[in-house]
């Protein structure tokens, strides 16, 4: 372990201490606020962030670098890796006053600062995952010769192929390398995906789409961004309305185009009875689309019951929290995912080079991480199992949904995260914990993740949005926790010390 996530850091700290870090610290309430608030306080502290939410710095740079100072204070810049991806993000978005050129590798769109436009095409980015990393952003500086030197990283012609043999392997024997796609991070895995599934379902006459438990803010967005009109998402938020999905097929039938799940789901940690689900989409021929980012496919070895499977790599692969990559797996025995997978190859943004090498760096331990953590997480789910400061604990084990986990993953495989309620305040646990407090999980250092401030503040600021969060099961103060390679006892120290003061 080279990291530790079991101490205090200061807000604004990147972790690890890497230029490309993908964690960082929000260490209060009154931060939390102030970063999803966009109060400059704060965002003047932050220099970096998760990297589909804050731009890197990197990335400002280039910007500014390319951009022109007449038009600076009127023009914001947006850097995409494709023009077709521009192209199509303008048009749906339905972008008129955009400029557009190709300079320095990249293709860059400029409008006026601070416009509705703006902040459309802001959303996009986060969303589908199609901005330029700030890997790329580094080394465009670096030819440039405006950076003095960059990252070093070790020289890989395989690393591409290190990585999906890998990936393929976690899946289970019955995927092989070639079945996998590379992606620039976990929602633009998602956002390809759909973009040319919703293509294929028009095709098809197909309209309904079924999203199956409380899933990731981005695929939650990006089905909504995505479908037309005249389409439907149907949306069962929590497991005790998972057994209305069936009703759902008989009253539809060939209309639905396809269900999305995530096995289990995030941040609760539900699981659907798959083998059932995959019958009912095989009978009415929709397609399944299922993902385990959140125990990793190496737990959850979902490809024999998906047509194809969506992978946040930035999590378990990438256990040191420094790249941003996903995957997409078509398993061969899936006739209606194989047909997608030639359009999802030329509709992705691939990863960059360079992260590419960074991630060959981490992967070999890809295996071993998820063995340890899974271990760790078990003691540490034991412990908060029985304290009495804990209101509720989800996890893939729960009674609700664990003998359906089990069917899949069998035991003792639960990956690294749970999440939990206190019986206390939740600022005062909050504040008080001596841990890493940032988005993300799946690294080798232990973190806490305040879920709906960070995925859903817009919900927590009405009585709607509150009823909404509600109705699926979820508190406004749940905690997801990631475990990592520290030891079981240091970590069920930190926590406990935390809840002694609730």
């Amino acid at each position: 372990m080279k990291v530790t996530g079991l101490k205090s850091f200061p807000l604004g700290q990147a972790v690890p201490n890497r230029d490309h870090s993908v964690c960082v610290s929000l260490p209060t309430v009154k931060d939390l606020i102030g970063y999803e608030e966009k109060k400059q306080v704060t965002l003047s502290a932050i220099k970096s962030g998760y990297p589909r939410f804050v731009r890197h710095h990197r990335i400002t740079e280039l910007i500014d670098t390319l951009g022109t100072k007449k038009f600076h204070d009127e023009r914001e810049g947006f850097l995409f890796n494709k023009k077709s991806d521009c192209d199509f993000a303008l048009d749906l978005l339905g972008l008129q006053n955009a400029s557009v050129d190709e300079i320095d590798e990249v293709v860059r769109v400029q409008i006026a600062r601070g416009s509705k436009d703006a902040q459309s095409l802001e959303a996009f980015f986060q969303h589908s995952g199609c901005g330029i990393s700030s890997r790329f952003a580094e080394d465009i500086l670096f030819k440039k010769g405006l950076l003095p030197h960059r990252e070093s990283l070790n020289e890989n012609d395989c690393a591409y192929e290190e990585i999906t043999q890998t990936i393929a392997e976690a899946h289970g024997p019955n995927v092989r390398r070639e079945d996998v796609l590379l992606t620039s991070s976990g929602a633009n895995a998602f956002y390809s995906l759909f973009r040319v599934a919703t293509q294929q379902a028009r095709k098809e006459k197909r309209s309904v789409w079924i999203r199956l438990g409380w899933l990731y803010i981005d695929t939650i967005e990006v089905m909504e961004l995505l479908k037309n009109k005249d389409e439907t998402v149907l949306t069962l938020n929590c497991w005790k309305e998972f057994s209305e999905v069936e009703d759902i097929f008989k009253e539809h039938g060939t209309r639905i185009a396809g269900v999305i799940t995530e096995f289990p789901t995030n941040p609760l940690l539900q699981c659907c009875d798959l083998e059932k689900l995959k019958a009912l989409c095989n009978q009415y021929g929709s397609l399944l689309v299922v993902d385990p980012t959140m125990v990793s496919p190496k737990n959850a070895k979902v490809s024999n019951h998906a047509d194809v499977v969506v992978n946040s790599l930035t999590k378990y692969a990438n256990w040191e929290g420094d790249v941003m990559m996903g995957s997409l797996v078509f398993p061969e025995s899936s006739e209606k995912g194989r047909i997608l997978m030639t359009r999802v190859a030329q509709t992705r943004t691939p990863p960059f080079s360079r992260d590419l090498l960074r991630m060959a760096e981490q992967i070999p331990f890809y295996s071993s991480f998820i063995e340890k953590t899974n271990a760790n997480l078990m003691q540490v789910a034991d412990f908060l199992l029985g304290h009495d400061k804990i209101k509720r604990i989800h996890w893939a084990y729960q009674p609700a949904n664990g003998n359906l986990y089990r069917s899949i993953a069998g035991e003792e495989s639960p990956g690294c995260v749970l999440s939990f309620e206190t019986t206390g305040d939740f600022e005062t646990f909050y504040n008080h914990l001596r841990m890493l407090k940032s988005p993300s999980f799946g690294t080798e250092f232990t973190l806490c993740c305040p879920y709906v401030f960070l995925a859903h503040y817009r919900l927590t600021k009405s009585k709607e949005g509150l009823e909404t969060l509600a109705r699926a099961g979820i508190s406004p103060h749940l905690c997801r926790l990631s475990v990592g390679l520290e030891s079981p006892e240091e970590i069920i120290q930190t926590l406990d010390e935390s809840l002694k003061k609730v």
